[in-house]
């Protein structure tokens, strides 16, 4: 195992890349997951409506003719109407109360009942049914005063609610004015009986409107879409780290002088390359579990519990992203089989990585261009964040919708591995072939 060490320890002398690729790149998709996630909670969260209730205006009411038996039942009655559909404010009668209250938004429509106004509508109503009999022209009835807030409309159309009580009230009052007189339309009972009616009447006149509440989606559908972004961003970060840190490990050890090292070592060359392929491996399995804690982290924060989006959905989406790790460290093991330099390696890893991430669909909000779509298909991203977003997806037709993109993310593994393989025996028989020939002990060990 002292190979396996040795190229952990090379693993170890590049943390740098570690540091930047992983960790900082993996915070950044993790801040966007987030950002997604947190979406989605509010869309999932507002997805049902369980009461509707529409939004009430608020009235201040100020009698200046409580004093007046008529004008207190007047303005009892519009109270209790206008308490049917609006929220009434206590303010207090005075100019600058009032005023404030109308520009500060305490109340979208003042109403004031000035002193006398009883007894000018009772005027007004006899006068109405005179001119009825002989046939002149009605008198206008007299109007309260009102002063509806600019910062919204409900006090304008609150003002239509107090002119249909005034016109309940004169529907109600006027029979009775010409079978019983004036005398009796002046007793405060038929203003109370008046009001009443004004009241009932705007209540059985209300049109009832039904509310028909879908369900909340039993799947989450919002949570699971917005759960498969974040796990389709590790995209990016696995694949440029893997890429960078792997191609440094297997460059390390890829050296003409390195490899007749080797070869002279008593150890066979397959143990050599198994141990170096297991310290591969390991750091892949190290970056997908850091990224798989990341992912567990960002959804506590976001309030998602993981068990609410199906235990079988999220365990079968960290295997697909286990299986592009491993995809990913192929491609760095290939990528090394080059001799690069590491000024290469970060550029192809880098820019790889990106590629990736924006073909794969992960990071766009809505369908990819053909052109990227196609270009995508060639990388295994797409193929990463299709499988992903299968399994996340309720409609989805059963394994046969996830299987063959993880079919295809793990194929590409074995094409970048077998690559990769065929590149080394070339390269290392060449050199072996053109190696000189020394008997120098210094050569050995």
């Amino acid at each position: 195992m002292n190979t396996c060490k040795t190229a952990l320890r090379v693993i170890w002398a590049h943390k740098f890349y570690l540091l930047l690729y992983l960790v900082g790149m993996s915070l950044i998709m993790i801040v966007i997951g987030s950002t997604n996630m947190q979406a989605a909670v509010r869309a999932n969260a507002s997805s049902s409506v369980g009461r509707f209730e529409p939004a009430k205006a608020k009235i201040v009411v100020i009698n200046r003719d409580r004093g007046n038996q008529v004008g207190y039942e007047l303005g009892q009655g519009l109270e209790r109407h206008l308490g049917k559909s609006a929220q009434l404010v206590t303010v207090e009668d005075k100019p600058q109360a009032l005023q404030d209250a109308n520009v500060s938004g305490k109340s979208d429509l003042t109403v004031i009942i000035p002193a006398g106004y009883g007894q000018r509508f009772l005027d007004a109503l006899e006068d109405t049914a005179a001119q009825a009999h002989s046939g002149s022209k009605a008198t206008d009835f007299p109007k309260v005063e009102t002063a509806a807030s600019y910062n919204s409309s409900r006090g304008s159309l609150a003002q239509l609610q107090v002119d249909s009580y005034f016109d309940a009230l004169r529907t109600a009052l006027l029979p009775d004015l010409g079978q019983n007189g004036p005398m009796k339309l002046h007793s405060s009972a038929a203003i109370e009986d008046a009001a009443a009616y004004a009241v009932s009447h705007y209540a059985s006149s209300q049109p009832h409107v039904g509310i028909h509440a879908s369900p909340k989606d039993d799947d989450h559908g919002a949570l699971l879409e917005g759960f498969a972004t974040t796990v389709g961003l590790a995209a990016f970060p696995l694949m440029t780290a893997l890429t960078v840190c792997v191609a440094m490990l297997f460059g390390a050890f890829s050296s003409p002088d390195r490899h007749r090292r080797m070869l002279a070592s008593p150890m066979r060359l397959s143990s050599l390359n198994g141990q170096e392929l297991t310290a591969a491996l390991i750091l892949a399995g190290f970056s997908w579990l850091y990224y798989v804690a990341l992912v567990a982290f960002s959804m506590a924060a976001s309030g998602v519990s993981l068990v609410s989006l199906g235990w079988g959905r999220v365990l079968l989406s960290f295997f697909v992203m286990l299986i592009f790790a491993v995809s990913a460290a192929s491609f760095g093991f290939m990528l090394a089989q080059f001799n690069p330099s590491s000024s290469l390696i970060n550029s192809v890893g880098v820019i790889f990585g990106l590629v990736v991430m924006f073909t794969s669909g992960s990071s766009s909000g809505g369908p990819l261009p053909p052109v990227m779509q196609t270009i995508g298909k060639l990388t295994p991203g797409w193929w990463y964040n299709t499988a992903v977003q299968s399994i996340m997806d309720s409609s989805a037709a059963g394994p046969a919708s996830w299987g063959l993109p993880l079919t295809v993310v793990a194929l590409f593994a074995l094409a970048y591995a077998c690559l990769g393989l065929m590149v080394s025996r070339l390269t290392r028989t060449r050199a072996t072939l053109v190696a000189p020939v020394s008997s120098d002990p210094s050569m050995i060990g």
